[in-house]
């Protein structure tokens, strides 16, 4: 029974013969750079809010995933090739940038669930509220409505986090990226191009 198991025991170390790993990364660099430019987007250009919604929940769900399991692929990997010190430089922005993904990710998740549940905007049960400051940072274009008392503040402070968090993002996976590519191909000599070829 306990080799019936093995193959998906070890399927964060190798697929099909390929080390895993170097499959993930692909994804969370996409997922990533998704989540980067699209929450750059969802706060600076309001218009785009209302569309970019559904999207950026499907990302926030899958850089949770993939900022789990894509650094514990990275260390089933490290752990079959030669040690070196930019490697370990690797290592360690992954393990940073899988931090990032995660908290980036619940963050995109917290932020268009709230701005998606929105109530009639009233302070009373006649009087329609005029859109605040804060309505316009976090809501979408046109919508003013508040679902529970505060949720503007929330909201608001939610969005700015998302242009951190989207910065933070984008800079890391360029930084653990970089520092991935080097740690392959670093010792690998150039060879120049033979004319005509």
């Amino acid at each position: 029974m306990t080799a019936s198991f093995a193959p998906a025991a070890n399927i964060l170390n190798n697929v099909n013969g390929l080390p895993t790993h170097a499959l993930l990364v692909h994804f969370t660099v996409v997922v990533a750079t998704a989540g980067a430019i699209g929450g750059l987007a969802y706060v600076l250009v309001p218009a785009f809010r209302r569309w970019l919604s559904f999207p950026l929940l499907a990302v926030g769900v899958f850089s949770v995933i993939l900022g789990i399991v894509t650094p514990s692929s990275g260390e089933q990997l490290e752990a079959r090739v030669e040690e070196s010190a930019l490697l370990e430089t690797h290592t360690e922005l992954g393990d940073q940038m899988g931090t990032i993904l995660i908290a980036y990710g619940l963050l995109l998740i917290a932020t268009m669930l709230l701005v998606r549940y929105r109530g009639s905007a009233t302070d009373d049960a006649s009087t329609p509220r005029a859109p605040t400051t804060l309505d316009r940072i976090g809501a979408f274009p046109g919508e003013a409505p508040r679902a529970f008392s505060g949720q503007s503040q929330v909201t608001a402070a939610l969005t700015a986090l998302v242009l951190v968090g989207s910065v933070t993002s984008g800079v890391w996976i360029v930084r653990a990226g970089d520092a991935g590519a080097k740690s392959v191909w670093d010792d690998t000599p150039a060879t120049p191009i033979r004319p005509g070829g």
